[in-house]
């Protein structure tokens, strides 16, 4: 049971980490892409808002896996994750239809 619960916490950790890690990846990713658009950089990678809208996906794929993990301890982060998940399918289906 010890070792159910340390893989638990371990698991919580790497979670809590890589949100924290998306939500960063997703706010560079966003000014590298205003700076494109507005001529001040030029990296072709950053032409399209493409790699925001995957960045934002897995972001919310990963807020989304958390709070489900975090919802036994906090009941009301069930509805958080369902959010963050239904917002993730809507994104997909954005990314998928070639909206961007």
């Amino acid at each position: 049971m010890e070792k159910k619960g340390r893989n638990r916490q371990r698991l919580e950790k790497v979670l809590g980490a890589a949100g924290w890690g998306m939500l960063l990846v997703v706010s560079v990713f966003l000014v590298f892409t205003t700076l494109h658009l507005n001529g001040v950089l030029s990296w072709p990678f950053f032409d399209t808002y493409l790699p925001v809208q995957w960045a934002i996906f897995i972001g919310l794929v990963v807020w989304g896996c958390r709070f489900y993990i975090n919802a036994r301890k906090y009941p009301s982060y069930l509805r958080y994750s369902v959010f963050a998940l239904v917002f993730s399918v809507i994104q997909l289906i954005f990314l998928l239809s070639g909206v961007y």
